[in-house]
């Protein structure tokens, strides 16, 4: 074992610096510490150094340290006084900058990376630093990197949805160096002059965009334009919807990013090319130089093609492992795979630390390990005995298809955890659907994409033909993907693993693969697996006590900007979900989709009870759809109230689709109780169907589901978007009855409703305002903060306190904002 560390040495190191920089991104502001460590072991080492000593573990505190220093530019930047943050969320201004990479098109929008020059406003203008990200809408000019631009916009400081666990955004863009954004029409957007500079980036641009316009140019329809894209240069903004979550249930969505297999082919064409090159020429021949040579000039075209496809993380990797295997041509030397692995990773770290948090590192690096890792076990290694050479050809076949399927098994094994965590799917026929689609994608698709590439400075006629094939046949290729994908048992849906059950995870699989092994292994593998099988029980005890055992009422108002959605967890595990929140436009943000799925996966909530749609707005409704379509579902609760809009249709459909449970609004019981949690539907009355059409002021808002949620003397109150007139109609009916412990505040704090006499009726200790920061409606209304702070209520914010989660045993309440202050974290962690 000592022997295997000390011939990896870079192994530990990396570790090491990996644990850094996940240090630096939770607790930055620290560096001093982190030099003295440098120093402090550097002098130790010296001294080690002087006398012979071992000095083996002294080197791990100083990549510890030296990780750390290096994310602290990311997560603890030092802004200058004219940084563009400085200058957000206030008024409009007169941005002018500079397009720092190809602008990327995305549901009938342009999203621009602007290096910001100046900002001006009044006639004067001064010089500002930092990056921007700018949303322009249809119709748009043809835009290119270098460009520089002038546009009037209000910059906002970039914001995230706060709830717990959820997608940290805010860190996302930081990672990218983007600080603001900016949202406008195509009329406010000015080219001023076009870029003329043929810098090295600029050229590499170029060669991506008019590679990507040969591909648009060609007569083929379909979705195979935008993968193509990805195939070949790198750019998956062009993939629908549609088709990318067809590759994902096929198991076979790394595909689509440019990484070992691409690079591969260009490296091995290349080095057969310049070594059947090279065989000419006497010099290379009597030097023994044919494959030194080759290696050496293969590594051109590697690279080249590495920063037209764009440098992913993904890419990076392949590029310097085959880098890597390339210089053993040179220096005679068989490379290592787990050094070279670690060589990948530990360079592209200490060039781009943010790296190791992007999920593209994680999947490719992990598959990549796993793949080395399981072909190293000698059970494996044994299957490909040299001696076999002599087998027939049906045998020597068998044998290959057989090594695919255990590439394809161990990579799918590896990444299975990432993949729960970030996508919370698994595809139950990956395996097949590589066989089956890789081949034909690796062989035939990507390599005629890629002579198109390399064709294209000598004749574009060539490369375009080259293109046409390529792309016919991956249309007929991306229909057997779409086929596999619409299998019923394709993929499922799974809940979200914490780091823990991750880690653990990963023991156990290493401890499954090492039973068999003879001596000290195999006797840590066995109490690894005792271990993770103990620690697993405990942790599915936990979660099992949280879902299903606690014999509390526990209430979460989750932060969807502006909209409405609470979470409501009754004792026994029942689940009700009141409202979903939305954007006006499911394609351009779906609420449900990324911000409410995934809160509720993260909890192992997997079935949802009953859906409560208070009333059928965007703002309510949108975040539902994907609920509906993907989560177990029983029942629905409306007003049966309708809305002329495709959502509420499509919504409307999913639900006879998927045979989930509605009653007409006037046929449902106005009481229920569940596990000692009772419901009551105060409003709107049976018959308010006929009533609106005499009283006109029974509009979409008025006529919301009012329901009052109770648990032994504490209740909460959610009452939609009802107004004055309905909170009127309802404090006649229902009086005293309206009484309750917490306010979900009507309208998100409109200044129609929360009227003084609807208040005073319900006497709320606590309001919760449901609104987002700085809405276009700029609630809540002023005069209704008074209101409430006049009636002596507490009031939370979720644009402001992100998510409440409430909970009672129906005696004391308690109420935790995920955000205690005004003060927004940062990098509030690293999941």
């Amino acid at each position: 074992m000592a022997y295997r560390i000390c011939s990896r040495p870079i192994i530990p190191l990396l570790i090491s610096m990996i644990f850094g920089i996940v240090s630096g991104s939770w607790f930055s502001g620290n560096a001093i510490w982190a030099y003295f460590t440098i120093f402090l072991c550097a002098g130790l080492i010296l001294l080690k150094i002087i006398y012979k000593k071992n000095r083996f573990f002294l080197p791990l505190p100083v990549f510890f340290a030296f990780g750390y220093l290096l994310i602290q530019p990311w997560v603890a930047p030092l802004f200058p006084s004219n940084h563009i943050t400085n200058f957000t969320d206030n008024h409009q201004w007169e941005i002018v900058g500079v397009v720092d990479k190809n602008p990327e098109t995305y549901n009938d929008r342009l999203g621009i990376i602007l290096r910001v020059e100046t900002l001006g406003r009044d006639n004067s203008s001064f010089p500002v630093e930092g990056n921007i990200r700018v949303t322009v809408t249809k119709p748009f000019p043809d835009i290119f990197v270098g460009d520089r631009l002038s546009l009037i916009s209000k910059i906002r400081l970039i914001r995230n949805f706060n709830n717990p666990g959820g997608f940290d955004y805010r860190r996302y863009m930081a990672f990218k160096k983007i600080w603001g954004s900016a949202y406008i029409p195509d009329k406010r957007l000015v080219i001023l002059n076009r870029n003329s500079a043929m810098g090295l980036n600029t050229i590499i641009e170029k060669v991506r965009s008019r590679i990507s316009d040969l591909i648009d140019e060609t007569d083929e329809s379909g979705n195979q334009l935008g993968v193509l894209k990805a195939l070949i240069v790198g750019d998956r903004t062009g993939i629908e919807k549609i088709a990318r979550e067809a590759f994902n249930r096929a198991g076979i969505g790394h595909i689509l990013a440019i990484s070992g297999l691409h690079i591969g082919i260009i490296a091995t064409a290349s080095f057969i090319f310049f070594r059947w090159l090279l065989s000419y020429i006497k010099f290379f021949i009597w030097n023994a130089w044919t494959k030194k040579g080759a290696a050496i000039l293969s590594l051109f075209p590697v690279i080249l093609y590495g920063l037209i496809s764009g440098m992913s993380p993904s890419t990076q990797r392949a590029v310097i492992m085959v880098t890597v295997f390339l210089m053993t041509f040179l220096f005679e030397r068989e490379q290592d795979p787990m050094n070279t692995l670690a060589m990948a990773a530990m360079i592209i770290l200490v060039a781009h630390p943010p790296s190791f948090f992007s999920i593209s590192f994680q999947l490719s690096f992990i598959a990549v390990l796993s793949i080395i890792y399981g072909w190293s076990l000698r059970h494996i290694k044994s299957a490909d005995n040299k001696k076999a050479i002599n087998d027939g050809w049906h045998i020597r076949i068998t044998r290959k298809l057989f090594s695919f399927v255990l590439v394809s098994f161990f990579a799918i094994l590896g990444t299975l955890p990432i993949v729960m965590f970030y996508f919370n799917q698994i595809s139950l026929v990956g395996i097949a659907a590589n066989l089956l689609i890789v081949p034909i994608i690796g062989f035939v698709v990507v390599p005629l994409g890629l002579i198109s590439v390399f064709l294209y400075p000598l004749s574009i006629f060539v490369a375009s033909i080259c293109i046409k094939i390529s792309a016919g046949v991956l249309a007929y290729t991306l229909s057997i993907v779409h086929y596999i994908a619409g299998l019923p048992f394709a993929a499922i849906k799974t809940i979200t693993p914490n780091f823990f059950e991750m880690c653990c995870y990963y023991i156990l699989a290493w401890a499954i693969l090492n039973l068999n092994r003879i001596g000290l292994r195999q006797k840590t593998a066995i109490i690894a697996a005792a271990f993770v099988i103990f620690a697993g029980s405990v942790d599915a005890c936990y979660w099992a006590y949280n879902r299903f055992w606690r014999n509390d009422l526990r209430v979460t108002v989750i932060d969807v900007g502006q909209g409405s959605c609470a979470l409501v967890e009754l004792p026994g595990g029942h689940c009700f979900l009141v409202d979903g929140g939305g954007f006006s436009d499911n394609s351009i943000f779906d609420v449900g989709e990324r911000i409410v799925a995934p809160f509720l996966w993260r909890k192992k909530i997997k079935t949802i009870d009953t859906i409560v749609l208070s009333h059928p707005n965007a703002d309510h409704l949108n975040g539902l759809l994907y609920i509906a379509r993907h989560f177990n579902v029983k029942r629905l609760w409306c007003n049966s109230d309708s809305a002329d809009i495709d959502s509420y249709r499509e919504f409307m459909e999913i639900i006879k689709k998927n045979r989930i449970e509605t009653v007409a609004f006037k046929d449902m019981p106005r009481s229920y109780e569940i596990n000692g949690a009772s419901f009551k539907i105060l409003y709107p009355p049976k018959d308010y169907i006929d009533k609106r059409k005499n009283e006109k002021w029974r509009n979409i808002n008025n006529n919301s589901l009012v329901i009052k949620v109770s648990f032994g003397s504490k209740s909460i109150l959610f009452p939609g978007d009802i107004m004055a007139c309905a909170e009127r109609d309802i404090v006649a009916t229902h009086g005293d009855e309206l009484k309750s412990t917490v306010l979900i505040a009507p309208h998100h704090g409109s200044k129609t409703s929360s009227t003084a006499m609807f208040l005073q009726k319900i006497k709320p200790e606590i309001v919760i305002i449901s609104a987002g920061w700085k809405n276009s409606f700029r609630f809540p209304d002023p005069s209704v903060l008074k209101r409430y702070n006049e009636n002596g209520c507490r009031i939370f914010r979720t644009d402001k306190n992100g998510a409440l989660a409430i909970s009672t045993d129906g005696k004391a309440l308690k109420i935790k904002p995920f955000i205690t202050s005004s003060f927004e974290p940062l990098f509030p962690g690293l999941f």
